[in-house]
């Protein structure tokens, strides 16, 4: 029975996908009533901080296409609202999803997926007369700025409690140490997906990145990412260099030309609402870059899906939307055709199929099967290779 309850303790421990979903297209930013124009400036700015927040680059606003698409911030801006914070006035803005991730498949800048990693945050501050460690609620200047910049690159982050199982459970000696074992068990009780030690004297930090969940960090035999910084801007530095490791990791790369691609259907589009409620859904799909409409007949229509993660993400958000649901399809067997031994006059006819025997880009055959198209030569006993059906993955519109 003991050895019964360790078990049950240790499946229970085992964290959940801690993966957090980040609203890439608010912003909220300081109004200068110093410059001239401080309004139209302040709105820029946060466009610009919303385009660094979804690519990840914090050059990305000197991007050609970027700089050009700065200027016309109203047209990306859905709503704005004014307010004071510190005394000072601010301009909270939310941008359109779908017309920025265009702008950045425009700019050929790479998208980091919404869906981010949690990191678990264990901070240490040594003064000249103590190490401590820095809780979600402390005063400390440097967790301030931690957040702060996180906030900026969209990495999203939690801070322990500082409860008594925080308190009680790990030693200030096992952070500064980097005893694995104590800092796994810590960190357990977290949902999460990383964690992050940090060691911080005066100015000057030293981090150590562990990329897996506490579970994960006893099992693994993946080195831990380090590093330092220092200055007052230690804090920045270290958030942007674990940003960009992240979004150097997850982000896709859309291009007007080569982007990934599937085609996607749907049945039972049986009015004009239904198509533009439909389309309307895909479009803010975090996956989806763009859609173009291949083909509508009766109640199917057939769209060409440029996307932003691959198609299993794809599929996954399309059946989260309560109005859809997977297709049922009849499993077609494929024919076993025999090719007979032909004469070279022969073979010379039957090298070429005309495109009208080639199936269609709408057609309704099922995923995965091929058709054998048979040419004018049959009588001759000459039949063509087989011709793979393009893949579309079939999903039911319901009322």
């Amino acid at each position: 029975m003991r050895y019964l309850a360790f078990l049950l303790m240790g499946l229970i421990s085992i964290p959940a996908s801690a993966l957090t979903t980040v609203n890439l297209y608010k912003t909220e930013v300081v109004i200068d009533q110093t410059q001239v124009d401080a309004d139209a400036k302040a709105r820029a700015l946060g466009m610009q901080n919303v385009i660094v927040r979804a690519t990840g680059d914090k050059n990305a606003a000197d991007n050609e296409v970027i700089q050009k698409a700065l200027s016309k911030y109203n047209q990306y801006l859905n709503q704005f609202s004014y307010g004071q914070n510190n005394d000072v006035s601010t301009i909270s803005m939310q941008f359109s999803a779908p017309q920025i991730r265009s702008l950045i498949t425009q700019a050929q800048l790479p998208f980091w997926l919404e869906n981010r990693a949690n990191i678990l945050v264990w901070l240490v501050e040594e003064t000249a007369y103590e190490r401590t460690i820095s809780w979600e609620h402390s005063d400390s200047k440097v967790l301030h700025q931690l957040k702060a910049e996180s906030l900026v690159r969209g990495l999203p982050i939690t801070v322990p409690v500082g409860d008594f199982d925080d308190i009680t459970g790990l030693e200030i000696s096992d952070l500064w140490g980097g005893f694995i074992k104590p800092i796994s068990l810590a960190s357990s009780r977290y949902p999460t997906d990383a964690v992050l030690v940090v060691k911080a004297q005066g100015d000057d930090l030293r981090w150590t990145l562990y990329d897996q969940n506490a579970y994960n960090m006893l099992q693994s035999q993946k080195a831990p990412m380090t590093g330092s910084a220092s200055g007052s801007a230690a804090a920045t530095d270290m958030i942007d260099k674990i940003s960009d490791y992240y979004a150097n990791k997850n982000s896709v790369l859309v291009g007007s030309e080569s982007s990934q691609t599937v085609l996607a259907a749907f049945e039972s589009i049986k009015n004009a609402n239904d198509f533009f409620s439909l389309e309307k859904r895909l479009k803010a799909l975090s996956s989806v870059a763009s859609l173009d409409i291949i083909k509508i007949q009766g109640q199917e229509v057939i769209f060409n899906v440029h996307l932003l993660a691959t198609e299993e993400d794809f599929e996954q958000e399309v059946l989260r939307i309560a109005q859809v649901q997977k297709a049922k399809i009849q499993e077609v067997p494929q024919p076993t055709v025999q090719t007979p031994m032909l004469q070279a006059s022969t073979v010379e006819q039957a090298t070429s199929v005309s495109e009208s025997q080639a199936p269609s880009v709408g057609t309704t055959e099922p995923a995965g099967v091929n058709s054998v198209v048979v040419s004018d030569l049959s009588q001759q006993g000459a039949v063509t290779e087989p011709v793979p059906v393009v893949k579309t993955l079939r999903f039911t519109w319901l009322d």
